[in-house]
């Protein structure tokens, strides 16, 4: 039967030398369920070192691993197993098998705590990180908030609409009218064609409930360093919500800035394709000038309708239709 595994018990090798330099420690030692008695701890290191799990004939296992068990043997040797050959070589019931899983669990806790204290050993720092970043993300959603609603309602519900569906082109439609007569009378035919005139980027940054839910994620961290401080005083069960909390402080902040740089992308968008969003002519003419803004034309609103329509000339000329309507 194996010994039972304690944290404190369990050993970290980076190196080989460390194993070597093991009382008991012999190359080429012949590992089995008959002769373990414990688990001493795991290695990692650049280099590969041969399994020395007993094959059933006799032999060694001998498959080289870079990461894997340290072990001590009956007779108070130790020996190394390789990570994947411990878990294939030996059975679910096996002592083996057991203090492994139990071993993992431990190392678990072990970089678990160590993280943790690294965390906390910085805690200043992440606390303002963590503010700066609530900071940012209120900055880059009133960034949104300004564009949708100074074009209008219309603007916002097609561009939100677009970001669920996921549907980033900016398709209009060109109309050409053919005119014939038939038995006498006159008549018209309508022939469309369907033209992307581009597409947004950042559409995912128009959500408004991740800006919450990530805001309030970072102040729920902030607050738990805080509690950090005087965690002894509280419950188990407490301490461990806060370490929880605590854990998830990079992964949040590295979302937050993901978030951050979509927003940017939406902010960074051509403003043309936004004159073929919606028809109504007030929102028209706001992004019809800052797309002639963008395209180095100086104006006021009235020179941006006229600089539109001359645009939307240019582009039934090249598509050959008489002229552009918005598809919806």
């Amino acid at each position: 039967m194996g010994t039972p595994i304690t944290t404190i018990e369990l050993l970290s090798f980076d190196g080989f030398d460390q194993i070597a330099a093991l009382p008991g420690y012999r190359p080429d030692n012949p590992l089995c369920q008959d002769n373990y008695r414990k688990i001493l701890g795991w290695y990692r290191f650049p280099e590969k070192h041969t399994c020395c799990v007993q094959r059933p004939g006799g032999t060694l296992c001998g498959t080289p691993h870079n990461h894997g068990w340290v072990a001590e043997l009956k007779d108070g040797s130790v020996t190394i197993l390789g990570a994947d050959c411990a878990n294939d070589k030996f059975g679910a019931d096996s002592a083996v098998f057991k203090d492994i899983g139990l071993a993992l669990n431990a190392k678990r806790e072990r970089e678990r705590q160590q993280k943790l204290e690294h965390l906390l050993g910085q805690g200043v720092e992440y606390e303002q990180r963590l503010r700066d970043a609530i900071a940012r993300l209120k900055v880059a959603r009133r960034g949104i908030d300004e564009l949708l609603d100074g074009v209008g309602a219309n603007f916002r519900s097609r561009i939100e609409r677009m970001a669920k569906s996921g549907n980033a082109s900016v398709m209009v439609e060109g109309v050409k009218t053919r005119h014939y007569s038939e038995n006498g009378k006159s008549k018209q035919e309508n022939s469309v064609i369907k033209h992307v005139v581009g597409s947004l980027h950042g559409l995912s940054a128009i959500d408004r409930q991740q800006f919450i839910s990530l805001t309030v994620e970072m102040e729920h961290i902030r607050v738990a360093f805080i509690d950090a401080k005087g965690a002894e005083l509280l419950s188990r069960t407490l301490r461990s919500e806060i370490a929880r909390r605590i854990e998830q402080c990079d992964p949040v902040l590295m979302r937050a800035e993901q978030l951050e740089s979509m927003v940017a992308r939406f902010l960074d968008n051509s403003a043309w394709p936004y004159c073929f969003l919606t028809d109504d002519r007030s929102e028209r003419s706001k992004v019809a000038k800052l797309a002639m803004k963008q395209s180095g034309v100086q104006g006021s609103r009235e020179h941006a309708k006229t600089w539109l329509l001359l645009q939307e000339a240019e582009l039934c000329q090249r598509l050959g239709v008489e002229r552009i309507r918005i598809d919806r």
